[in-house]
This record gives structure tokens, sequence and C-alpha cells, in this order.
């Protein structure tokens, strides 16, 4: 691992930047605990439901990702790390938990980032220029001998990358919380740097045992995670009408869009409704 030293200043703006994710954390979170006292509860197990996304809002996200996407390189070794001057989002996982495929979902785009059903495939940082504002990165996959195999380059980009303004942990829900999870929450908590939890492959359970999963992972994620964003995304099908799953899994697609947008800090303020 570099001894490199972070620079002060990188340290101030991401704690500027945690601050204020910490500040909205605790306004969301205190309405949702005026609602639990209205209704004679106090205990705060999970985050409060988000509203949905509005039209404009969905409009705005499907139209940035609907402008062409294409890669700007594979990287190996943290030297080699570009110096991009856009924000960058970047995702991670354990291996084989879906990062590629919810990358090709967002951008409507099959083929941009390869995918493979062989764990450990990604052994690069994999940037991605989205219409000339956001830059995403698909990082390597941790676990199976995730220390030996990401350690010096991921560690490297998360603990020195000005450029990052979130990260994305994506957690298949089958499987819930692991170790390795655990481990990378605690690297960003002490950056500190955002992140935010993405729960993909939802087909794969009953809407109970989904929605199970979820709350196990929320109650996870409110006693121990300190820079976590409080709300947690999904993705995959849903066990409903062939139609319905359609027009879910395009809300759940542009709500990450609008996620990643918000927090690249490029969402332009939407035109006033009234």
């Amino acid at each position: 691992m570099s001894t490199t030293t972070r620079p002060s200043s990188l340290l101030s703006r991401r704690s500027f930047h945690t601050c204020r994710c910490t500040c909205l954390q605790q306004s969301i979170v205190q309405r949702h605990l005026e609602q639990q006292r209205r209704a004679g509860s106090y205990r705060l197990t999970s985050f409060p439901e988000p509203p949905p996304l509005t039209s404009v809002e969905s409009r705005m996200a499907t139209k940035l990702f609907a402008k062409p996407a294409r890669f700007l390189t594979s990287v190996f070794d943290p030297k080699q790390i570009p110096p991009f001057k856009q924000p960058e989002i970047a995702f991670v996982g354990r291996s084989n938990v879906g990062k590629s495929t919810l990358i090709n979902r967002l951008t409507n785009n099959s083929k941009l980032v390869k995918t493979s059903s062989k764990p450990g495939h990604t052994k690069s940082l994999n940037f991605f220029n989205i219409a000339d504002q956001i830059t995403l990165v698909d990082m390597p996959g941790y676990g199976f001998r995730s220390q030996e195999e990401w350690g010096e380059l991921i560690l490297h980009y998360l603990r020195y990358r000005e450029q990052l303004k979130r990260l994305y942990i994506i957690i298949d829900p089958v499987a819930g919380i692991k170790e390795t999870d655990k481990q990378i929450m605690q690297i960003l908590d002490q950056q500190p740097l955002s992140y935010q939890v993405i729960l993909t492959k939802r087909d794969r359970l009953t809407d109970e045992a989904f929605q199970k999963s979820k709350s196990q992972i929320e109650r996870y994620l409110v006693e121990h995670a300190i820079c976590c964003y409080p709300e947690i995304l999904t993705t995959g099908k849903r066990r409903k009408s062939k139609k319905d799953q359609v027009g879910q899994m395009a809300q759940d697609i542009a709500r990450i869009q609008w996620s990643v947008m918000t927090a690249a800090g490029v969402t332009p303020t939407p035109p006033s409704s009234s």
C-alpha cells in the first residue's frame, strides 16, 4: 500500500461533503422520528421511505443517461489512474453481485460493460463517460481473496481520489450484508466518504423475503454505518405481472440515475410545477 499522505484539503472537502450528507440524514431521520412519535414508537430501525420521483425528475434522469456513454480506460495500477475532471461515481460490491449489469442498465447499453458469470471477472478500475458530465467507475469485486486481488488498487482509489463524490455498494439481498461489506463500510466511514447501498437481484426472493432481508440490512446500517446515505435503492424484477415489472423496473432505474446525478452535483433545478 502506498504511504502517500492524503492532502489535508481533500480530507477537509470530504468532511464538509459528509457533514452536508449528515445534515440531510438528520433532517430525514427527525421527520421519520416525529412520525413514529405520533404512532407511539421511537425506535429507529430502518430508513424513512423516500417520496417517489416527480415526473420532471424522472424525465431529467432518463434524458441524461439516454445520451451516448463511452468507455474511457481501464486501470490496473494506482499510478495509472487518470486525472479526469468530471465528478466520479463508483460502484463496488462482492464478486458477481451485478455491478456491471447495473451500469449497463443505467446507460441502456448492454454492451458498455463486459459481464461474466465467473466471480472476480473485473480486475481493474473501469471508467465510463456519461454525457461529458459524470464519470462512472466499475470497481473490482471483493471477496474470494479480495485483499490479494484488489486491495492496493481499490483502497488507494478510495483514499486519494478527489473526484470521487459517492460510492454505491451493491448488495445481493439473498446473501445479505457479509463481513467484506462491513469492512468496506468501515473504510469509507474513516475517510470520510459518502456511500449508498443498492440491492440487486430482488427477483430471486418473494416480496415477503425481500422485505425481511431489506429490513435486516437497514437495521445494520442505522446502527453501524456513519457515512451511509439514508436511502436504500433497489433494482431487479418483482414478482408481479409482466406489465407491472417493466414499469417498476424503469422507476427503480430512474431513481438510481437521479441519485447518481444528485450525488455528482449535476442536477439542474427542476422547473416549478405551479
